[in-house]
């Protein structure tokens, strides 16, 4: 697999920007307003990209499930997705309404229909889920577009992984990124294990992140620190909100503030390359020692060491010069307080 992938001019991976997706998911309510809102809000936030959820609730979910007596009964949650469902009409107007607003447009297909609507509308990559790691099929159509894919890795074992990159490489597509994630709404933190990113990296050699549904900011940024090229949080207007995706996702200046926590973290890792910041410069002397004159010492004098002494700031001799100084004699005077340098000394 790449180690970088691109989706449109943005460059994902090592030594490139977090990208930043902003998760709308079904916090639309169905309604299209609330959905550009969304969107306009996703950008005021930070947010690289924004994505919502292609599904239909036959295409995603059995009308019915066994109750707790094994009776075959209507699903609960069959009704809920009915009325999520994103109208087909949505995904051009909202796609074409992201560009104006300056943020890319991603959603996420739960089926082979979906997929192919996101496709002719021209996204410039794709999404899975993580439920669909397994879903073989839906890889395959997606990876055969050619587009970059962005995989969620919850509640799925290293092979599966494995097995779903295999998917992949096998249409071609080598453009794709992994992301660890812990399928449960909210996890506990003990849940989550973000280091399981980094074996990913290692395993696969592509980009990773962290898809979070965790509260606060603290492990996406914890991700950003420890490799993440890629942070999925959901978002919302209100948390308190009505809805299966609300209760977990962060208020806009909740997600705003995490952004700008991700742009510091990004400066602070820098290079790696252990070498003074320009601005410490001025600490390699003003916070180092020296050795100065403890007293005035006349030129030709053999100096000991009470007559000197190691004090801020780095002025002259460094401190590990102390065994060349003392038994030698003076080669100039050197006045009480003054540091002493090499040309003081006789050697």
């Amino acid at each position: 697999m790449k180690s970088v992938i691109h989706i449109g001019k943005r460059a994902i991976g090592p030594g490139h920007p977090v990208y930043v997706i902003a998760e709308i998911g079904s916090n639309h309510d169905s309604d299209l307003g609330k959905a550009k809102e969304l969107i306009r809000a996703c950008r005021y936030a930070g947010a690289d990209v924004v994505k919502f959820q292609s599904f239909t609730a036959e295409g995603l979910l059995n009308q019915l499930m066994p109750d707790k007596d094994g009776k075959w009964v209507l699903h609960p949650a069959f009704p809920v997705l009915e009325r999520l469902t994103m109208p087909e009409e949505w995904h051009r107007a909202l796609m074409d309404f992201s560009t104006r607003e300056g943020i890319t447009f991603l959603s996420a297909p739960f089926e082979a229909r979906r997929a192919r609507l996101l496709n002719d509308i021209g996204v410039e990559a794709f999404k899975i889920a993580s439920g669909d790691l397994t879903n073989e099929p839906l890889l395959e159509q997606v990876a055969a577009y050619g587009k970059p894919v962005i995989i969620s890795t919850g509640a799925s074992y290293l092979h599966e992984v494995k097995r779903a990159v295999e998917v992949m490489a096998g249409q071609g597509n080598r453009s794709l990124a992994l992301l660890h994630c812990a399928s449960l709404y909210p996890p506990s933190y003990g849940d989550v294990n973000i280091r399981a990113m980094a074996t990913m990296r290692e395993e696969f050699g592509c980009p990773v992140g962290f898809s979070d549904h965790t509260p606060g900011s603290a492990v996406p940024v914890a991700a950003v620190a420890l490799g993440a090229s890629i942070i999925e949080k959901h978002i919302t207007l209100d948390r308190k909100a009505p809805g299966p995706d609300h209760p977990y996702a962060m208020e806009v200046e909740e997600f705003k503030a995490m952004v700008t926590d991700i742009r510091n973290i990004e400066k602070a890792l820098g290079d790696g390359v252990k070498r003074p910041s320009p601005a410490e410069e001025g600490e390699r002397i003003g916070a180092r020692r020296s050795i100065y004159a403890r007293e005035d010492i006349v030129r030709g004098t053999v100096i000991s060491g009470d007559m000197l002494k190691i004090v801020r700031h780095a002025y002259g001799l460094e401190p590990r010069e102390l065994p060349n100084v003392i038994g030698k004699k003076a080669a100039s005077d050197i006045a009480r307080n003054m540091p002493v340098r090499k040309e003081d000394i006789c050697r």
